[in-house]
C-alpha cells in the first residue's frame, strides 16, 4: 500500500481518489443526519437515499454522489501510460483505507 501512495507519478490520481473518498464521507454523514431527521421509512433512491427526504436534503445527496463519480473518474483518467488499470484500482483503494471511503467510490481493503 505504501508503495503506490509514495510514488510520484500517481500522487495527482491519489489525489483525486481522495476527493473521491472525502465526498462519499460527506454523503454519509448527510444520510445519517437525514435518516435521524426524516426516518428511515419509504422507498430508496439511489444517489439521494430516501424518497421522502426533502428536495434539497436529496439535491444535496445527489450533488455529493455526483462528485464521487467525478472524481473517481477524474482519478482513473489520470492513469500514467504503462501503468496498469489494476495498480490505479489498487491505489484508489489504498487512498479509501488511509482516509476511510464511504457508501461510494473507492473502497477500502478489508481483512
Amino acid at each position: 500500500m505504501r508503495d503506490r501512495l509514495s510514488r510520484p507519478e500517481l500522487a495527482p490520481a491519489a489525489a483525486a481518489y481522495a476527493q473521491a473518498c472525502a465526498a462519499s464521507r460527506r454523503h454519509n454523514d448527510l444520510t445519517k443526519a437525514a435518516l435521524r431527521v426524516f426516518g428511515a421509512h419509504g422507498a430508496d433512491i439511489s444517489g439521494c437515499v430516501r424518497e421522502h427526504f426533502p428536495d434539497q436534503v436529496k439535491d444535496e445527496l445527489r450533488a455529493l454522489a455526483r462528485e464521487v463519480t467525478a472524481a473517481s473518474e477524474a482519478g482513473d483518467m489520470l492513469r500514467p501510460r504503462g501503468v496498469r488499470s489494476a495498480t490505479m484500482r489498487a491505489l484508489a483503494r489504498d487512498v479509501a483505507t488511509r482516509d476511510g471511503g464511504g457508501f461510494y467510490g473507492p473502497r477500502p481493503w478489508t481483512r
